[in-house]
């Protein structure tokens, strides 16, 4: 996307501060919902363990094995119970009171009918509650000793993951209805892809995202999962399910075989690279300031989010990567899984409402721009996740990783080369953008030299669309002769013929697939001209991504007082 508009003297700091009128009270209390369900906050649902005179000695050597959080609720009080201990002979449990951690203070009650929410880190999913029938306070700091006879009940907390594709937006089973309103109202996205596994398609990804005219497609390689097939069959099911029309240009299958010990990705370029030995880092830095590297440590759902709340600072945001550095090492390939923020997606539709009326002619002006100004454009805004490498004369950047989408998240590789680094130093990464615009789940990187594979590249077997017309011919080829899917709804499922399955060995799958799409908006209001202009300097779209931010948390702290001076 790329703004033809003339340059503006305005200071688009100070223009924002001055107009942060929202829109209607509608889409702020939906963007509440929707920062609520997918900004820093996950949910769990308290599941029952049984306390049968058979199973109980057995469930509590569960917890000691798997150092769970011990928290005992023994009439009014609320304690920790550290060193949990298991004596079968005797019948009881022992361990040492504690005050609760603050991580697990709760601030409402464990109600098992209902799902709960936490923010920040995991240590609410490691906790089991004992709650017993005597009433004693204990003192803290003393052995303590607890009878199976005066265990009522047992209970855990069970992340709510969910089971549909709306599970990587909130995961919330009870609210995926509100969810999927708030995705039709503001997501702006791309092709939606599954995978057959069995009876079922599953949600995998998304095709060429961020790709919004013919001038900047390019190949974009989707990692697929390796499912059950039947007879050598790889089925994919293509979907348009938003308010935009979409142009796939062609799809095809990568097939690579390799032994289990490897880890295979495909580069920006299609370039394949192995990972034999992927080390985490030693340490991590979030906006120069030292933080728990365990987000990065494992794919998780517990990522970087980009949304550090600096004082007096701008709108980018950084996150420094040390890694321990192989003595005569030249190359290194940086493994990242990642996705884009729904917080992006949010703002940029934001920053679409200002075009008004004048919104379809802009897209219309856009199909025509060149692809080099539209990526300078969104290189300058910061919407892409740069990688730099700090050498002798300072920080260089490596590459910039273009959008992927907020639905599923993606591994991602960098190749890396290090010469200009000296043989004794560390590896150091830098990972920056915009306010809010990345989630990075896991970083590692790998020295390993490439392992020489094969690819097999198989074209689509079948391809038949909703109104069950063959459409083979469309998808066959890069040839500007596109499927097209005008309307919500529309869908088209291709197959593909596999090789024959070597059960000795791994076999990884990519989509290698090319299009565009356009969306479909009909704003009533009148251009912002004004507004508009701004965008044309530099980090304008990160500073508008901030403060509006800040204004929905400013408007939701409103209503935290309220509901408090209401009780």
């Amino acid at each position: 996307m790329m703004l033809l508009l003339s340059n503006s003297k305005f200071r688009p700091l100070n223009f924002f501060i001055k107009n942060r009128k929202f829109t209607s009270f509608l889409s702020v209390f939906l963007t509440l919902l929707f920062l609520n369900l997918v900004i820093g906050c996950s949910y769990y649902n308290v599941r029952s363990v049984t306390t049968s005179s058979e199973t109980i000695a057995e469930q509590i050597d569960e917890f000691v094995k798997n150092q769970k959080y011990v928290i005992i609720h023994s009439g009014p009080d609320t304690w920790h119970l550290s060193n949990l201990e298991l004596s079968e002979d005797d019948k009881t449990m022992s361990g040492t009171v504690q005050h609760l951690g603050s991580k697990h203070i709760s601030r409402k009650s464990r109600e098992t009918k209902r799902t709960h929410q936490y923010s920040g880190g995991k240590e609410v999913l490691n906790e089991v509650h004992f709650y017993i029938s005597t009433n004693s306070t204990r003192n803290y700091g003393s052995f303590t000793t607890i009878p199976f006879s005066e265990i009522n009940s047992i209970s855990v907390n069970d992340r709510n993951t969910g089971r549909t594709i709306l599970n990587v937006v909130g995961g919330v089973v009870g609210t995926l209805a509100l969810v999927a309103i708030i995705v039709a109202l503001t997501k702006s996205s791309c092709p939606f892809i599954y995978v057959k596994n069995g009876e079922d398609f599953v949600f995998t990804g998304e095709l060429y995202p961020g790709i919004l005219t013919v001038n900047q497609q390019h190949d974009d390689y989707l990692k697929l999962p390796n499912i059950d097939k039947t007879n050598n069959d790889y089925s994919i099911k293509i979907t348009n399910e938003l308010k935009e029309i979409q142009y796939t240009d062609f799809v095809q299958l990568l097939e690579i075989t390799h032994s289990d010990a490897l880890k295979v990705l495909l580069d920006k370029n299609g370039n394949l690279h192995t990972f034999s030995d992927i080390i985490s880092p030693k340490s991590v830095l979030i906006d120069n300031l030292n933080t728990d590297s365990n987000p990065v440590l494992m794919k998780d759902n517990n990522s970087y989010l980009f949304n550090s709340n600096l004082i007096n600072s701008g709108s980018l945001r950084n996150i420094e990567l040390n890694f321990n550095k192989p003595q005569q090492t030249e190359n290194a390939k940086l493994f990242l899984t990642v996705k884009n923020s729904m917080w992006l997606d949010y703002v940029f539709g934001k920053f679409n409402e200002q075009f008004g009326t004048y919104y379809t002619q802009f897209q219309k002006d856009q199909q025509v721009a060149s692809a080099e100004k539209s990526t300078k454009w969104m290189n300058e805004q910061n919407i892409p996740l740069s990688v730099y490498l700090k050498t002798e004369k300072g920080w260089e950047l490596v590459d910039r990783i273009n959008v992927v989408g907020p639905m599923a998240s993606r591994d991602i590789v960098v190749p890396i080369n290090l010469n200009k680094i000296k043989e004794e130093e560390e590896v150091i990464i830098k990972l920056e953008t915009g306010f809010m615009f990345w989630e990075i789940d896991f970083a590692g990187i790998d020295f390993t030299d490439n392992i020489a594979l094969d690819i097999n590249y198989i074209n689509p077997s079948l391809a038949i669309d909703d109104n069950n017309v063959n459409v083979t011919h469309l998808l066959s080829a890069a040839d500007n002769n596109y499927f097209t899917q005008p309307n919500v709804g529309d869908e088209v499922v291709v197959h593909f013929k596999t090789s024959q399955n070597n059960l000795d060995l791994k076999r990884t799958f990519f989509l290698k697939n090319r299009g565009y799409y356009n969306y479909i908006r009909d704003y009533k209001s009148e251009p912002n001209f004004q507004k508009l202009k701004l965008f044309r300097e530099a980090g304008t779209f990160t500073e508008f991504s901030k403060l509006e931010y800040e204004v929905i948390m400013a408007y939701e702290n409103q209503l935290d007082v309220i509901a408090a001076n209401t009780k």
